[in-house]
């Protein structure tokens, strides 16, 4: 049995407007997260 997690993240439509998912998305890589 895999102990594997999976992180789900959802990015409101404002915050892809603004241009801010690559940013969101590489805090989040960058403590480990995928």
């Amino acid at each position: 049995m895999s102990n594997e997690q999976t992180t789900f993240l959802m990015i409101k439509p404002d915050g892809v407007e603004r241009g801010l998912a690559d940013e969101i998305i590489g805090r989040f890589e960058g403590i480990g997260l995928r």
